[in-house]
């Protein structure tokens, strides 16, 4: 097959795969966004204990963010570069405001939060700012 095949022939399935694969890195960098604000360090242990994912899930997942230049790993040290700190960011925005969205509509703590995490990668951010506005504006 051409390597140089584009996303717009992969089948459903393989969109799939690399959509999840997306949001699971978000879900990392997320992570590490969170516990460097609770603790000012975080190490790859700390991460797989948040996740509740094996120390080599992590140790593989940091090492292809790395390489994207989204964290720095030194020794157990793991960093958010300036470009992994700005997706973190972004994603912790979306997660706060459809947790908040769904507890003020009456779902469960718990519940709210695992939809939230769900909802935090499906919107493109065009419409997510559009979301925020439009609501904003209905006060």
């Amino acid at each position: 097959k051409d390597p140089a095949v584009s996303m717009f022939h992969l089948g459903e399935h393989e969109l799939n795969l690399i959509g999840s694969m997306m949001y699971r890195h978000e879900d990392y960098l997320k992570a590490v966004l969170a516990l460097e604000r609770e603790h000012g360090y975080v190490r790859a242990v700390d991460v797989a204990g948040r996740l509740g994912v094996s120390k080599a899930s992590v140790s593989k997942a940091l090492s292809k963010l790395e390489r994207q230049k989204l964290v720095h790993v030194v020794a157990h040290d793991v960093r958010l570069t300036a470009e992994g700190r700005a997706v973190a960011e972004r994603v912790s925005e979306r997660h706060a405001f459809f947790r908040a969205l769904l507890r003020a509509a009456g779902v469960e703590a718990v519940v709210a939060d695992e939809e939230a995490c769900r909802l935090e990668h499906c919107l493109c951010e065009d419409s997510f700012r559009k979301l925020v506005t439009a609501l904003d504006a209905r006060g």
